[in-house]
């Protein structure tokens, strides 16, 4: 029974998906290229019980495997690696120059596509890559919105894709809605770094505290002792 679960997860994971969903691939920027992403929390829920009829016993361990699923859904996804993290710091430090030039490239009076590519063209890394990505789509995309709709779940992106779909519903010009984008995202990233700087230093309160404790206690406490003793008479 466990290795026919195995097997037919493994078989999920290969097994490409519907045409459609490969078309949906082609214009969606942050999907897999291959057969099916899997999610790691979701897999890590799914393996639980597995595990728990393997430690457990059949009965036991799909009861315990089962009530324990969710907690490790939930903690799995929460979990993030250091590359995901570093990637995350360089979008957020890059994509507002990025933006700048896409928005002077919209002045100008170049197409999006054109706009993202020229962008992509000028910033290394991987919003560099993300431009490109999304130039591209553009550029094979029936209705543009789908591109911007996929978007949605990228963090470094969905606020581009609001901003574009903002400028089209309400007519404004896309090149000043995007410079807003660019400066709102410059404005969260100072914040964040301020944030972030408050809750290192109080973080290292308590160790620089332990730190200077046993100085206070050699150059404060004892030589008071010591006088103290040395003052009376035996």
């Amino acid at each position: 029974m466990i290795a026919a679960l195995l097997a037919a997860a493994a078989a999920w994971c290969v097994v490409p998906g519907s045409p459609r969903t490969r078309a949906r691939r082609v214009l969606l920027p942050g999907s897999a290229p291959g057969g099916r992403r899997a999610d790691p929390a979701l897999v890590a829920a799914l393996l639980a019980p597995v595990a728990g009829m393997v430690l457990l016993g059949p009965v036991v361990g799909l009861v315990v495997g089962g009530l324990v699923a969710p907690v490790v859904h939930r903690g799995v996804g929460r979990l993030e690696s250091s590359a995901s993290r570093r990637r995350s710091a360089r979008v957020a430090a890059d994509l507002p120059g990025a933006l700048d030039l896409v928005v002077a490239a919209l002045v100008v009076g170049r197409p999006p596509e054109t706009a993202f590519a020229l962008a992509a063209d000028a910033t290394d890394g991987p919003v560099g890559d993300d431009l490109a990505l999304v130039a591209g789509r553009l550029a094979v995309a029936v209705d543009p919105d789908t591109v911007w709709l996929g978007v949605a779940d990228d963090p470094g992106l969905a606020a581009v894709g609001r901003a574009f779909r903002r400028a089209t519903a309400s007519g404004m010009p896309v090149a000043d809605v995007v410079r807003g984008v660019a400066d709102e995202l410059r404005r969260e990233r100072v914040a964040r770094l301020r944030e972030h700087g408050q809750r290192v230093g109080v973080r290292t309160a308590a160790p620089l505290g332990l730190c200077f404790l046993p100085a206070f206690f050699l150059v404060g406490i004892v030589p008071t002792v010591v006088a103290t003793f040395s003052s009376f008479s035996w």
